[in-house]
């Protein structure tokens, strides 16, 4: 009985793992991306669940995270107004109230100019070829989901599905979630 204890006290403390303190540098290994970034993740409130939640959003948008990209940014999760560093002049920017998967897409679609790539209209455009429709979401949880959330994810999808322009057709909100719907296309730039 006595070495039954100390052979599972050996392996309590053997196998108790302590999570990360101060900032860690995400990196994923994905087969199909368009792009690379290296984001660390840090703050008082960064914890596994929302690096987890960053490298699974990352691994949607077809983003490859590796240390040393030339597209970087820290993103701190905080009590209040997490926000992402780019590191350059004016390059911090604040996010409202809203769950870190919604975070963790803002911040990569600031990272790698989205609103470029992706951009979004509610009229469609002139001689580009539909590559059909997509739809984008956010849930949240003791706050709305967000808009904006949901519009990136609708944009990253056009551009995983090979197009680089978003036509807006429709918003819904149902309790705490927000849907958008839409078409993506390529066009000729």
């Amino acid at each position: 009985m006595r070495s039954t204890t100390c052979l599972t006290l050996v392996l309590f403390a053997a196998c108790h793992h302590r999570a990360p303190q101060g900032p860690v540098l995400l990196q994923s290994n994905d087969p199909q991306t368009w792009t690379n970034v290296s984001l660390t993740v840090s703050g008082s409130e960064a914890d596994d669940d929302k690096r987890k939640s960053c490298v699974e959003e990352a691994h949607t948008a077809g983003i490859q995270l590796v240390a040393g990209a030339p597209i970087a940014g820290t993103l701190y999760f905080l009590d209040e107004n997490d926000y992402l560093d780019t590191g350059a002049p004016g390059g911090k920017i604040t996010f409202g109230a809203m769950g870190s998967n919604a975070t963790c897409k803002l911040a990569l679609a600031k990272l790698v100019n989205l609103d470029t790539v992706v951009p979004m209209s509610k009229q469609e455009p002139k001689d580009c070829k539909p590559i059909g429709g997509v739809e984008g979401s956010d849930s949240g949880f003791l706050h709305p989901g967000s808009y904006e959330a949901a519009v990136v994810e609708a944009q990253f999808m056009v551009r995983a599905r090979g197009g680089n322009f978003f036509v807006q057709d429709a918003v819904r909100q149902e309790a705490t979630h927000v849907v958008i719907n839409g078409r993506g296309y390529l066009c000729a730039k």
